[in-house]
């Protein structure tokens, strides 16, 4: 699907609404893996038809991946776009947004009906323009009903809802796509901002890894576990890397602990065989290093049991040294004194 088949619109004078976008109505645009539609053979179509005097093209919806690329091509096309002021002859003047979101979408016109709102949102019909955020298009009011996002205060299509609904099945809300933060790698469920403790990331550095508390549970999941005393938050395999201080979940007592916290419950009474299996390489460990310091403490007080018996060694010669000067000092005075008499 490369877009080779639309050659036979090129210089088009008829045709009212090209959609390259690949989805059906009310889907999401962004498709995975990435379609080949290629640029280089679809924007020179375009071109020939928005190039003709009698151009009746209304509305143009292109594809996610190319509004969200680095295409010079399409990113010059859009500029041609922009600039066919009067090629539709109704006072049409903004043809496509510049910006993130937004960016390659044509403004203010419905891409269902076509109709164009040139004072912005509100039309002289009554009616409204809005954009949805879900399946990323403007639709007036007469063709879609659009509710308001209670998070973000965007607005959907009622048509889209059924694709944006936390799976928390206690939430009622209604949230847009953008406000679903949270992805289940596992079962792709998505979670409100609200709802989004049930749904984990991983803390592990660059995991970035995310799962529900539901297939965390199951065997062979790369879950993501809370410690239910520190909260530190860790998958599965950031768990059983080498020095990290892993979560894991024990499914005989119920408990999400770190292996710290496993640790001190064990050692204050937890009698959990599971528990206290889990933690056994940290009590061997931890003993290694008791017996360890228990060593080096030997060795310190034999190094200073020496140091001690070298220093009263030292002591003693200092003292007898000091004995033997004040037996001189003494005849020296002796001498001295007898001297004396003598004059």
């Amino acid at each position: 699907m490369t877009g080779a088949g639309l050659v036979s619109l090129s210089g088009s004078t008829s045709i009212e609404q090209i959609d390259l976008s690949l989805v059906g109505a009310h889907q999401s645009p962004i498709l995975d893996p990435k379609p080949p539609l290629d640029c280089d053979l679809v924007l020179p179509i375009l071109d020939s038809i928005i190039n003709q005097g009698r151009c009746q093209l209304k509305h143009l919806q292109f594809p996610h991946m190319w509004r969200g690329g680095d295409y010079d091509q399409f990113n010059e096309f859009l500029e041609r776009y922009d600039e066919m002021d009067e090629m539709l002859g109704d006072g049409r003047d903004v043809f496509v947004t510049f910006g993130d979101m937004y960016f390659g979408i044509q403004d203010y016109t419905c891409s269902e009906c076509t109709k164009y709102y040139s004072s912005g949102r509100d039309g002289e019909d009554g009616n409204a323009l809005y954009f949805c955020n879900t399946c990323e298009r403007y639709h007036c009011t007469q063709c879609s009903a659009m509710v308001e996002c209670q998070t973000c205060e965007d607005f959907l299509c009622v048509d889209c809802i059924p694709h944006t609904f936390c799976a928390s099945p206690s939430c009622t809300d209604i949230v847009c796509n953008n406000c679903l933060s949270n992805k289940c790698h596992k079962c792709s469920k998505k979670w409100c901002t609200d709802c989004s403790h049930i749904c984990i990331e991983c803390d592990g550095n660059g995991c970035y890894q995310t799962c529900c508390a539901e297939c965390s549970a199951k065997e062979g999941v790369n879950g993501v576990h809370r410690c239910d005393v520190c909260h530190t938050k860790l998958c599965v395999e950031c768990s059983e890397k080498e020095k990290v201080n892993g979560v894991h979940w024990c499914d005989v007592c119920d408990e999400k602990l770190c292996d710290k916290c496993r640790l001190i419950g064990c050692q204050g009474g937890n009698n959990c065989s599971v528990c206290v299996k889990m933690v056994a390489p940290l009590l061997l460990e931890e003993n290694r290093q008791l017996r360890n310091e228990h060593t080096n403490l030997e060795d310190k007080n034999n190094l200073l049991g020496g140091q001690n018996k070298s220093l009263g060694d030292e002591i003693k010669r200092l003292s007898d040294e000091n004995e033997a000067l004040q037996r001189k000092l003494s005849v020296i005075r002796m001498v001295a004194a007898d001297g004396s008499g003598l004059f």
